[in-house]
């Protein structure tokens, strides 16, 4: 039995020193340009939408007010009646109040928004009869 062995092409060529000098460097230029654009991608992708989001939450959690209804991340429903550095009491039920982290405030929803709602489901049920 006989084996064929093929060389990788232009193993042979002793001239061709400067010819992958130059096709290396293309490939490290080709390879840096690809790193690049990944890092645009993963910046305006990921980075700079979440620089967004912590903008807006910041700029929430500043204007909270006594008197404004909440919506915590575990669900919990409350009016605020006080306001402190780090947490804020809120009102719950009729007689519940609980302190809670301001980190953990999902949404405010404003007076307008409540107003709003309760014309809708007025509308709706005037609606029906």
């Amino acid at each position: 039995m006989r084996m064929i062995f093929a060389g990788a092409p232009d193993a042979g060529a002793t001239t061709g020193t400067t010819a992958t000098s130059t096709s290396g460097a293309g490939a490290l230029m080709q390879m840096l340009i690809m790193l690049l654009i990944f890092f645009a991608m993963m910046y305006f992708l990921v980075i700079l939408p979440q620089r967004r989001r912590e903008k807006e939450f910041k700029q929430m959690v500043e204007s909270l007010k006594r008197g404004d209804t909440i919506i915590t991340t575990g669900g919990i429903v409350g009016k605020i009646i006080d306001i402190k550095k780090d947490t804020i009491k809120v009102k719950s039920a009729n007689s519940t109040e609980l302190e809670i982290h301001k980190a953990y405030i999902a949404k405010v929803i404003k007076e307008k928004e409540e107003v709003k709602e309760e014309e809708n489901d007025n509308s709706k049920e005037n609606s029906k009869e």
